[in-house]
């Protein structure tokens, strides 16, 4: 076809200036348009950071992607025909309204900046990429509005229709709960820690004398994953250690010993005996300070009285800001937040199914202590109303009609524009001429 030929021609000029302007490797060509591997890779770092989907693998969403860009393309070529045009402060001002919203998921504007970097993004990309996401709607929709395609009906019985079928999917709305706590550590007695780090100093004592490390270790260490052979953890990647012990590792120098500190299994002393990259190696003694039940037995009668005084009328966040163990929520009333109901897991699903809001549940145990939980609001799982979804129905249905038009419409404008895919093999993908779709192999 002569319209096919010509954009070749047109496209043998443009490769020759684009191969020279950039190494960046060819995916697709649409009429004059070249399409790089960069473009698809912003579109998707784009397209994860408005939807947070950070699961899907690059494979996957890579042909839904190319034909986004392809789309666009076409629909470039078509509004150059027809002389369709969007204006600068159309656009400027639709890119505003997106980024605000987009801001307002996040709950500061550090939050927002910290996931731009995540995804590999600046806001200077973003605008860019927001920037061809405007153009490419507003662009559809006046070339559908010159072919008379955008007076979309959808009647009351087929939105009624809709509802009735997915009403168990888009109607329901799940439970929620408003939660605070106090976190009641099982602690061993004072005699037991005193003695425990007691016997701790006394080994660094020797160490600090001249002791072998590796021969203290196998006499007074209370670790038996690592005490017969000196202590040592042999070598390991320093992202799977907990972070108290990698500040410990990070301020010693190979040979060098740390002094005693304290950890959730007891106290530690550490000697450094090796550094590679992302690996270390080091030696551990081991003071373990044993619970006991009567340990236990007291961390359950402080949370029961807690309890019991919440339920007598006390301020629970008052309570939690001088009894909590939990450092994260102690200072803060003790508040834990907002939760689907469904989503909580045991054995709080069970505690939660029995309170309503105001009440005070019986303590209960996990592995980080005793609880003793608040439910500060509940709203139990219910069902929107036809009412209350038809309008939401009706224009998602009009936009689904609009996308097919606007499909048809692409496909069709497509055949007079030259499009070529490079690299299909190797992809797995291939354009399918008579609906000019990337179709997956």
């Amino acid at each position: 076809m002569p319209g096919r030929r010509a954009g070749l021609v047109a496209v043998i000029l443009l490769l020759g200036t684009a191969l020279a302007r950039d190494a960046d490797s060819i995916a697709a060509v649409v009429g004059k348009k070249v399409i790089l591997e960069s473009d698809i890779q912003q579109v998707l770092l784009y397209l994860r950071l408005v939807s947070g989907d950070e699961t899907t693998p690059d494979s996957v969403l890579r042909p839904t992607v190319l034909q986004r860009l392809i789309d666009e393309a076409v629909l470039s070529e078509q509004a150059e025909r027809e002389s369709v045009e969007v204006t600068r402060e159309e656009i400027s001002t639709e890119i505003a309204e997106n980024i605000a919203a987009l801001r307002q998921r996040f709950d500061s504007e550090e939050e927002f900046r910290a996931a731009l970097v995540s995804e590999g993004l600046s806001e200077k990309v973003l605008r860019e990429r927001m920037e061809q996401e405007v153009r490419r709607n507003f662009l559809s929709r006046r070339l559908l509005e010159k072919v008379g395609l955008t007076q979309i009906y959808v009647s009351p019985a087929e939105v009624e229709e809709f509802y009735n079928e997915h009403k168990d999917s888009i109607a329901r709305m799940p439970g929620r709960v408003e939660l605070a706590h106090i976190l009641i550590m099982i602690k061993p007695s004072d005699s037991a820690e005193a003695a425990a780090e007691l016997r701790a100093r006394e080994v660094l004592d020797l160490l600090l004398r001249g002791g072998d490390f590796a021969t203290l270790a196998r006499s007074f260490s209370d670790d038996p994953r690592t005490r017969g052979r000196g202590g040592d953890w042999g070598w390991q990647d320093t992202a799977d250690l907990a972070p108290e012990l990698m500040l410990v590792l990070k301020q010693l120098k190979p040979g060098q010993f740390s002094p005693r500190f304290r950890t959730q299994e007891g106290y530690y002393i550490v000697q450094l005996t090796g550094w590679d990259k992302a690996r270390v190696r080091f030696r551990t003694i081991v003071i373990r300070v044993p619970l006991t039940r009567a340990d236990t037995l007291r961390a359950r009668n402080l949370a029961e009285k807690l309890k019991n005084l919440a339920r007598q009328g006390r301020d629970f966040a008052s309570l939690a800001k001088e009894f909590s163990d939990d450092p994260q929520t102690g200072a803060e009333g003790g508040y834990l937040g907002e939760f689907f109901i469904e989503g909580l897991m045991p054995p709080f699903d069970r505690l939660i199914a029995e309170l309503d809001s105001g009440e005070v549940g019986e303590p209960v145990l996990s592995e980080h202590g005793f609880h003793v939980i608040k439910v500060l609001a509940k709203q139990p799982a219910q069902f929107r109303s036809f009412l209350e979804m038809q309008d939401v129905i009706r224009n998602y249905l009009s936009e689904q009609r609009f996308a097919e038009r606007l499909r048809g419409y692409i496909n069709r404008v497509a055949r007079g524009v030259y499009i070529e895919i490079k690299g299909k093999e190797e992809g797995g993908y291939f354009l399918d001429s008579g609906s000019n779709k990337i179709i997956n192999k």
